[in-house]
């Protein structure tokens, strides 16, 4: 994915440092908040990371800044966020579904569906600092090693944010405030503020930053969000568990909603700045 937007040797940089950052994120998520762990029939897991799962954190962190950039472009903040409130309505399609067919599981089982509010939190993180960051800087130097080091250097800040929210929310004991229907809460208000993104009327974003550019190619990000969300919407049917079922529809019309407005958006405006290669 993004190939088409940015070049092969772009792509694979921006891929590869996101692959490693989704496996850093899992890394430190277990071994230092023992939040959650893997099943046995993840294949390629090394130190109980599914290499499997860091190649979806790449993919989806990237379909979503290509997908914020059409539908929240006026700027990188505001991207960011997009990026982060999309990240967030996949996610609550794939908590629920992932732990009841055994892909991973919560230590201890969270107060949604068995899934802990703070991880939506840390999603909203782990997505929105590393676009507003990635949109903010382009990597200047010239080889592709070099490339991948300045987005690592990114990651790995964005990563210490991460875990520094994570330990006041244990800290602060922030989970128990969810208990029982209060958890509810999140999921609603998660799918209003994406519902809010596709109202349009937007001016088109700058095909200079990260996520412009890859906007201007809408098709490969539109189809990991339908891949994603398609698989686990059908195994929450098969699950037959009401919530579940609930939660699912709520996030497939919200995610359905957003993917079709955004590839029906304008397509991203080169900048003077950009056009004059400086």
């Amino acid at each position: 994915m993004g190939v088409r937007a940015l070049g092969r040797r772009r792509a694979a940089v921006e891929l590869l440092a996101l692959a490693l950052y989704g496996f850093m994120i899992e890394l430190v998520a277990m071994r230092v908040f023992g939040s959650h762990s893997y099943g046995t029939e993840w294949l390629l897991a090394p130190l109980g990371v599914p290499l499997a799962v860091a190649a979806v954190w790449a993919a989806v962190i990237l379909a979503a800044m290509g997908l914020a950039a059409r539908l929240e472009p006026g700027s990188a903040a505001g991207r960011a966020a997009a990026a982060a409130i999309l990240g967030i309505s996949l996610d609550l399609l794939m908590e629920p579904v992932a732990m009841r067919s055994g892909l991973w599981q919560w230590t201890p089982p969270g107060s949604w569906l068995g899934v802990p509010v703070g991880n939506f939190v840390g999603w909203a993180l782990i997505v929105g600092l590393y676009a507003f960051g990635a949109d903010r800087s382009e990597p200047q130097a010239a080889s592709p090693l070099a490339q991948t080091l300045e987005r690592l250097v990114l990651a790995t800040a964005c990563l210490l944010g991460v875990v520094g929210v994570g330990l006041v929310w244990r800290r602060l004991r922030l989970e128990a405030v969810f208990d029982g229907y209060w958890g509810w809460i999140p999921w609603a208000l998660s799918l209003c503020l994406a519902l809010a993104l596709g109202r349009g009327g937007r001016p088109v974003s700058d095909a200079a930053t990260l996520s412009g550019r890859l906007a201007s190619a809408p098709g490969p990000a539109a189809w990991v969000f339908v891949l994603v969300a398609g698989v686990f919407a059908v195994n929450a049917v098969a699950l037959g568990d009401r919530d579940v079922r609930l939660a699912a529809v709520g996030s497939v019309a919200v995610l359905a909603w957003l993917v079709s407005r955004a590839c029906a958006a304008p397509a991203p405006a080169l900048s003077e700045r950009a056009s004059s290669g400086s």
